[in-house]
């Protein structure tokens, strides 16, 4: 039977049951053994229901801060990895900087009022090396005597870090340039270039004043500069 302090559920839990919950923790060393059905009181409740909003709230928190962070690493920029890093550079800030035909005449005109030397190479050319140390001094005889003469090399058709490699090996200290499309419709293309090396002369007015298709010596490149201070 079910007494009258136990409960309506004769474990202590309905009417009056309370002190006869009490007796038998004390009596029967209870107290760490909760009675079957018992319920967490709404305080806890709540307080387990907060735990878990805020725990999912720093979940996604902890997302939203890892994509900014991809981001701002260059992660989310598809284009980013890809993109040439010497492309965005003026000519002489760096060497072969990628020019396609339309930003190399673009250049060209900034250097109107001087003899501009164009060399068409590459570090696969062996002619092209030899070439290259008079290229070198005789732009670095005219720039140490302040007369207007700019030597500037085109890259072509070649791989950049080979290009790259060569030049320094060399000491070569004027501009060059990167014709990635070269011979197939580069720089090289739109100045009527079918073989290599092959300098061109240009005046002082920006015109095409003459070229070499084959390598050229030392003397023949002052020649020909001379020519052209001199007509100016």
């Amino acid at each position: 039977m079910v007494g009258p302090t136990q409960g309506g559920d004769g474990l202590g839990f309905g009417r009056g049951g309370g002190w006869y919950r009490r007796r038998l923790e004390r009596d029967l060393g209870m107290r760490d053994v909760p009675f079957l059905g018992r319920r967490p009181s709404r305080r806890g409740r709540a307080a387990t229901t907060i735990d878990r909003t805020v725990g999912r709230r720093r979940a996604a928190t902890a997302v939203v801060l890892a994509g900014m962070l991809l981001a701002a690493c260059g992660g989310g920029g598809a284009g980013r990895a890809d993109r040439d890093p010497a492309a965005d550079g003026r000519l002489g800030s760096q060497p072969l900087v990628a020019r396609t035909p339309a930003q190399f005449e673009a250049d060209l005109a900034t250097l109107r009022g001087r003899v501009v030397v164009v060399n068409f190479w590459a570090s696969w050319c062996g002619p092209c090396r030899d070439e290259m140390p008079a290229l070198e001094q005789v732009s670095r005889d005219y720039a140490g005597a302040g007369r207007p003469v700019t030597v500037v090399g085109v890259d072509v058709s070649d791989q950049r870090q080979a290009a790259n490699a060569f030049l320094t090996k060399a000491g070569v200290s004027y501009p060059t340039v990167f014709d990635s499309k070269g011979l197939s419709g580069g720089v090289a293309t739109s100045w009527s270039v079918t073989a290599l090396p092959q300098t061109w002369f240009v005046a002082p007015d920006g015109t095409r004043a003459s070229r070499l298709a084959r390598p050229v010596t030392a003397a023949e490149l002052r020649s020909r500069i001379d020519a052209l201070l001199a007509g100016s």
